[in-house]
């Protein structure tokens, strides 16, 4: 239908009508149009001259997406009319100045009864003749023509009979670089003659413009004539065609052979082959021209690469492929072939060009050396050691027969396996030597010889000689590797170190038994040598006692994590069953705990010890069976040699002799010690009495020197006192009658505290008395400690004026313990009125109670004052008795509160210690041992 519509002469087109659900704006249609047929008639009325060179397809488009914005309102207002009316609407419209049409447009409406669809039949009539003047026409005709000579690219110049310029277009002015008004009415230099076409060149601002020239001759109205010269810049086109007769010449003189086919055509045949083309098949240009490619081929038409390429022309994609062809003379030879396809502006496929190499030399090469290659394998296959040949990626090229029974792997796993020294080195500390080993190699090219072990993939581990070299193969670097299978080697040598080691260990035991009489000297240095020379986890030594139970006394581990010493074993299951084999000297040796035939309790014993594998003998002389040497593998089961078996038999027959010698000369060193001992308690019970003797007279010496003192000190401190209740009596009995009751109150309150400080010093010093002398019992008391000790707080608030503030605190204390209370009170009483009577009034005094973190736990009493603190010359002696430091001042005390402390400390067994800086405070930190009660 299309095609009897585009032979209509008149303008024809149909408008669909479809609702418009989103209307926004009240100016807009409440439907939309959309061109469903535009004949060519129509295309060029509103499009004009451009039509014709671009192909304008317009079904399916909008009117405003593709005609100008006044005539699209246009046509959908009297579309909305004749929908309206439902009559046929005419109008006329005049296009724009391009194509300068004025068209009587006349639109229908069509009801399509079967879905009752509506669409607009509108044809279309130019009536521009119709509707103007001659004139009119004229002068618009005049306006079009001058409007598009100076919009065209090429420049126009109009010269007249005597050469002077009369006219040029913009592009005119743009080309010679000169505003029109510079030109008109000068001479045009170039010579012009009608019908000719030339090249020149332009001076153009100091550059060089290239142009073609076309001159015409016109005749206007009043019969003059008139030169029009057309030039066109072509300074683009010959630098393009400059390289494309560039290209032209570098293709002819590629050594590659180039081929151009037309894509367009059904057989593709070639259009253009260059001279390597023509050298390499030996067919000239004129015999190929026109033919497709496959005589090239001959009869082998079923080749893996013609498969590809003709996919490839197929899809219209590039191909990269390797065909075998054959010459004009009928040789063969292997052609690289790429191609590429080539698409128009339209992205329509018009040519294949075709890149050719003849590798035939390369393929010959490449199969001997694939010949080479395969009898080297054939080689290297029958080779007993382990070969491989590997690139920097771990990808193995060779990996034979001999690698794969070495490793248990087969070359498809280890390249499967991306690192294969994963495998063969599992422990991470293994993977990263050999990969240390690997980028020495790389760094410093030389071949390299090292002995290792590798894990086979049975779990198993090998002993190997590798031996590896760097090298270029192919153009890439290459690693080539031998192992060679020294395990048994290694096991020999093992087995000799071994023996060697064992008869150093055993003249070592041996000269230590002749040299050494410390017993766990030699068992120490037994265990240890033996765990250093068969590398075993753990080697003890357990002794039994009267009872049969028993505790490892010695051992030797890799890592202290696998320590069973001091443990003791009382399982009536191991002492009834094996003691008894073990006093018959029988040797024990388990490979794998958990498949040995064991009893349910013997094997729980050795899980408890974490043991895989071990090897008992008994230690025994005469019928004495005295103990066990074991040798424990925790980590991994493990096959005992003969020869280790044997090893420990004999250190436990060597050791038993140490114990032998041992406790001979143990039973002479008693005797020897008896008659020293008795001889030592003659002369101690001598040095007693004698020592008794003196620390009596020592102690009537000190306790002379303490009545001294006392009775000194007494003269002294009593003095003052009984002055003051001497004074006090004496007012009240002479002047009793004229005091009022609060002055009598007073002066008795006097006499009482006065007499209260001399009872004080009386009991200190009988306290001393008692603890110089050693005349007391220590009575232990069960006791709730914190009740204890808020107990002495408050008793020492009363003492004081009670503007002191005691800060209590108890740490995780048990709640009651046992101690001598009456020691204990002293301690915590003197300490508490020593930090308040010395401290400034309101301050605070900090009385903590907590354990120590020690083994065995003690009691930490610690006080803490911010009082005057005691100086540092004075804190050696402020434990002496009547001592007192000499910044007390005028605050009343005896001298005797921390001699008092320090020695009821001493006799609980504790220790005492007094940080203090003057001016800052005191600390006194007390630590006391206890009972712990429930």
């Amino acid at each position: 239908m299309q095609n009897i519509l585009d032979h209509i002469q008149c303008g024809i087109f149909i408008l669909t009508v479809e609702a418009n659900s989103q209307v926004s704006d009240p100016n807009d249609q409440g439907f939309i149009l959309r061109f469903a047929i535009a004949n060519s008639a129509f295309v060029h009325l509103v499009f004009g001259e451009r039509s014709i060179d671009q192909t304008v397809n317009l079904v399916g488009l909008q009117p405003k997406e593709c005609l100008s914005l006044e005539f699209a309102d246009l046509l959908n207002k009297y579309v909305g009319q004749c929908l309206k009316t439902r009559q046929a609407v005419v109008f006329e419209e005049q296009l724009d100045l391009v194509t300068n049409r004025m068209l009587s447009i006349s639109l229908s409406l069509d009801i399509d009864s079967i879905n009752n669809s509506a669409q607009i039949v509108g044809t279309c009539q130019d009536i521009t003749d119709k509707s103007l003047s001659k004139f009119q026409v004229q002068d618009l005709n005049q306006k079009k023509f001058s409007h598009l000579v100076s919009e065209v690219s090429d420049a126009f110049v109009v010269v007249d009979h005597e050469g002077v310029v009369r006219y040029v277009n913009q592009s005119a002015e743009n080309l010679f670089g000169c505003k029109s008004e510079d030109i008109i009415g000068e001479t045009f230099g170039l010579p012009v003659v009608a019908g000719e076409s030339t090249d020149v060149d332009i001076l153009n601002r100091g550059c060089t413009t290239s142009a073609e020239m076309r001159v015409s001759e016109a005749i206007d109205e009043d019969r003059r004539v008139y030169v029009v010269a057309s030039l066109r810049d072509v300074s683009e086109r010959k630098r393009v065609e400059e390289s494309l007769k560039l290209r032209e010449r570098a293709i002819a003189a590629s050594s590659n052979g180039i081929v151009i086919t037309d894509a367009t055509l059904s057989n593709n045949p070639m259009i253009y082959v260059n001279p390597s083309f023509e050298r390499i098949t030996g067919y000239s240009a004129a015999e190929v021209i026109g033919r497709d490619c496959r005589f090239l081929q001959g009869g082998d038409r079923n080749q893996l690469g013609l498969i590809e390429l003709r996919k490839a022309i197929e899809e219209k994609r590039e191909c990269h492929s390797v065909l075998l062809n054959y010459r004009k003379d009928g040789t063969p030879f292997w052609n690289d072939l790429y191609i590429a396809p080539v698409f128009n502006d339209h992205g329509e496929l018009t040519n294949y060009i075709g890149i050719q190499t003849d590798i035939t030399e390369q393929v010959k090469s490449n199969q001997k050396l694939l010949g080479s290659e395969e009898r080297l394998r054939t080689v290297l296959t029958s080779i007993k050691e382990g070969i491989t040949f590997s690139d920097d990626s771990g990808y193995f090229s060779i990996f034979n027969n001999g690698m794969e029974n070495l490793t248990g792997y087969t070359s498809e796993e280890a390249n499967a396996s991306h690192d294969f020294t994963t495998f063969l080195y599992p422990d991470r500390a293994e993977h990263d030597k050999a990969l240390q080993r690997l980028q020495q190699l790389q760094e410093k090219g030389q071949p390299m010889t090292v002995e290792t072990r590798i894990c086979h993939r049975d779990g198993t581990f090998k002993d190997v000689l590798v031996s590896s070299r760097l090298m270029a193969y192919k153009g890439k670097r290459m690693y080539l590797s031998s192992y060679y299978d020294i395990t048994e080697r290694k096991k020999v040598e093992t087995q000799l170190r071994y023996q060697s080691e064992r008869e150093r260990l055993l003249n070592a035991i041996l000269l230590k038994i002749q040299c050494e009489l410390n017993l766990d000297q030699i068992l120490s240095i037994t265990v240890k040598e033996t765990q250093e020379l068969l590398r075993i986890d753990r080697v003890v030594i357990y002794q039994f006692q009267q009872d049969w139970s028993g505790t490892f006394v010695v051992e030797a581990v890799n890592n202290p994590v696998l320590s069973i010493l001091g443990k003791t074993i009382n399982d009536a299951c191991f002492n009834q069953d094996y003691v008894q084999k073990y006093q018959n000297r029988a040797i024990s040796s388990i490979n794998d705990v958990e498949l040995a035939d064991l009893s349910t309790c013997h094997k729980d014993l050795l899980q408890c010890f974490q043991v895989k594998a071990n090897i008992v003998v008994s230690i025994s002389f005469g019928d004495t069976l005295w103990g066990l040497l074991i040798a424990h593998q925790c980590l991994a089961p493990r096959q005992w040699e003969e020869f280790e078996i044997d090893l420990l038999k004999q250190l436990a027959n060597h050791v038993a002799i140490a114990i032998q010698q041992v406790k001979l000369f143990e039973r002479v060193q008693d005797l020897n010690k008896n008659l020293e001992r008795q001889v030592a308690d003659r002369t101690q019970q001598l040095e007693q009495s004698l020592s008794q003797l003196e620390r009596a007279l020592l102690r009537e010496k000190e306790l002379n020197e303490l009545k001294s003192q006392f009775i000194s000190r007494a003269s002294h401190e009593f003095r003052t006192p009984l002055a003051t209740i001497q004074t006090a009596s004496d007012l009240l009995r002479n002047y009793g009658y004229k005091m009022s009751d609060e002055k009598k109150l007073e002066r008795i309150d006097k006499i009482q505290r006065e007499v209260k400080g001399m009872t004080n010093l009386l009991e200190e010093v009988l306290i001393i008395g008692k603890t110089e002398s050693g005349r007391f019992d220590l009575q232990s008391e069960e006791i709730n400690l914190e009740d204890f000790c808020l107990e002495i707080i408050e008793q020492t608030k009363l003492i004081g004026n009670g503007k002191h503030q005691v800060i209590f605190k108890n740490i995780n204390t048990p709640i009651k313990i046992s101690i001598d209370t009456k020691f204990f009170r002293q301690i915590i009483s003197n300490l508490l009125s020593n930090a308040i009577k010395y401290s400034p009034n309101t301050s605070e005094v900090y009385f903590t109670i907590s354990l120590t973190s020690d083994l065995i736990p003690q009691l930490l009493l610690e006080f803490k004052d911010q009082g005057i603190g005691i100086p540092l010359i004075d804190q050696e002696k402020i434990f002496d008795h009547f001592y007192r430091a000499q910044n007390v001042g005028m605050i009343v005390g005896t001298g005797l509160g921390m001699a008092i402390i320090k020695n009821s400390v001493d006799i609980l067994g504790g220790t005492i210690q007094l940080t203090s800086v003057e001016n800052k405070g005191t600390t006194i930190k007390v630590k006391l041992p206890y009972s712990f009660t429930q």
